[in-house]
């Protein structure tokens, strides 16, 4: 149970409603007097309340999110049309958040270790419904990136738009080039200075090579140098990807009955997925032409790169999901009524609460049907340990019974090149063998016992550090 929810509503019961029947609703003023209103007119005023209050309280939010203070400390602005793109200093871009399965594990865990697709997130600002822009606007930017993926936002957020536009895909893409949002991603990777240099500690870090062993100049005249940065664009720059988010409409539908209170929030939200194209032939580009380090700056090579226009993202496709969170609170007793029933339930606060659970709750769902629907989306996920055969993902991952994982086997070459060997085939057999890994955020949900996914597959063929990954 999320403690800090139910004290919400614990201190905060019952200003708005106390009784429910057939003829009416009654409510509970602050000061105490009582008054019966019809059930329709009770619902016009709260929604009233609702439209008027909504804004200003998501407004007033708006500066505590996270990717809100990250863009403003940055970037100065909300959008990328307000900066500079040939000056950004991405070494000074120290917001890396840090995934605590691989880099933090704590006593008695195993410490795996994996690459990761990275991902910029994005979503539609649609300034036409100032209550749904705001509060999709704050959620969002407090919501932090699933850790399966290596967090790759670039800043900027919003793009401009109307919510639900049949032509939605193509205005992303519109928006995605005229921004140089590609190029962007690259400078990022290679963690371009204002001065236009670059280095390869980031490409190190994720890819968990030897930095030495990728100094540019050294690994263009040699066969292994050559194997790294090609492995380097295959495993990591090429797996970068753009998922851009149209909250469509949010519903909170209120009921009230004798002695019980509930709120149900639903969303329509369609996600559009891009991929960063790195092939053999925009690398060869960018390493012969456009790279330079801290150590031998080129303003000719810095203008090279500023010009480019070889960096494209491609779409890939989309998804739509309906989403709701259900969530209620009964009293199971006069007495209790009486005790709280001169405190206050703020219902936009509550609001807020739900809504927050189930837009966050949609993002993932999204990235998840994504990769279901898109191979090259998909996320290859390490064993916990190979008897019982499981791994750290569960519902919240979108595991279903039934679901097939083929298990493959890290490989690294002579030349230093990554390969993968499927050694088997694992399966998903019964919903109780699924971790439950959504209960944080709801209210009377029970922790799951076990912290990971029982599979059903061979005996004594897999081991922790494998790789699975999801198969059709």
């Amino acid at each position: 149970m999320n403690t800090l929810y139910l004290r919400l509503l614990l201190s905060g019961c019952f200003s708005v409603v106390v009784v429910g029947c057939s003829m009416g609703v009654a409510t509970i003023s602050s000061s105490g007097q009582l008054t019966t209103v019809s059930r329709e007119e009770f619902d016009e005023q709260q929604a009233e309340q609702a439209k008027k209050r909504g804004p200003d309280m998501y407004r007033q939010l708006i500066p505590t999110a996270h990717r809100e203070i990250w863009n403003t400390n940055y970037f100065k602005g909300s959008s990328l049309e307000n900066i500079d793109r040939n000056s950004i200093d991405y070494n000074s871009l120290t917001s890396q958040h840090i995934n605590r399965l691989s880099e933090n594990p704590t006593e008695g865990t195993i410490d795996i270790k994996y690459r990761r697709s990275s991902l910029y997130t994005l979503m539609i600002a649609d300034l036409s419904d100032e209550y749904l822009h705001y509060q999709t606007r704050y959620i969002f930017g407090s919501s932090r990136l699933p850790e399966k993926f290596n967090d790759h936002n670039i800043g900027p957020y919003q793009v401009p738009g109307k919510a639900g536009d049949p032509g939605q895909a193509e205005h992303i893409g519109n928006y995605l080039n005229s921004n140089k949002v590609a190029k962007q991603l690259v400078a990022r990777w290679f963690n371009r200075g204002g001065d236009g240099g670059f280095n390869m500690n980031l490409v190190a870090r994720r890819g968990e090579y030897n930095a030495s062993d990728l100094n540019i100049k050294v690994a263009l005249h040699s066969s292994r140098g050559k194997a790294m940065l090609k492995d380097a664009g295959e495993e990591l720059i090429g797996n970068t990807f753009v998922v851009v988010y149209d909250f469509e409409n949010i519903n909170n539908d209120r009921k009230v009955a004798l002695f019980r209170y509930s709120l149900k929030s639903s969303i329509t939200t369609r996600a559009y997925l891009y991929r960063l194209v790195w092939n053999d032939a925009v690398a060869a580009v960018f390493y012969n032409d456009y790279w330079m380090d801290k150590n031998d700056i080129d303003p000719s090579r810095k203008a090279a790169f500023d010009a480019s226009d070889i960096f494209k993202l491609e779409y890939i496709g989309s998804v739509v999901v309906d989403e709701n969170s259900n969530t209620g609170i009964v009293k199971h007793s006069k007495e209790q009524l009486k005790i709280l029933e001169k405190e206050t339930l703020d219902w936009n606060e509550v609001s807020l609460i739900q809504d927050d659970a189930v837009i966050k709750k949609a993002l993932n769902v999204c990235l998840n049907e994504l990769e279901r629907k898109y191979e090259e989306f998909r996320t290859k996920f390490p064993l916990f340990s190979g008897d019982p055969i499981a791994a750290k993902v569960g519902t919240k991952e979108g595991i279903k019974a039934g679901d097939r994982f083929e298990v493959l086997e890290q490989l690294l070459h002579e030349d230093g090149a990554t390969g993968y060997r499927r050694v088997g085939i694992i399966k998903v057999a019964e919903e109780e063998d699924i971790w439950n890994n959504t209960t944080q955020g709801d209210w009377f949900g029970e922790s799951s016992e076990s912290e990971y996914t029982i599979f059903q597959g061979a005996k004594g063929k897999y081991e922790s550090g494998m790789l699975i990954r999801q198969i059709d």
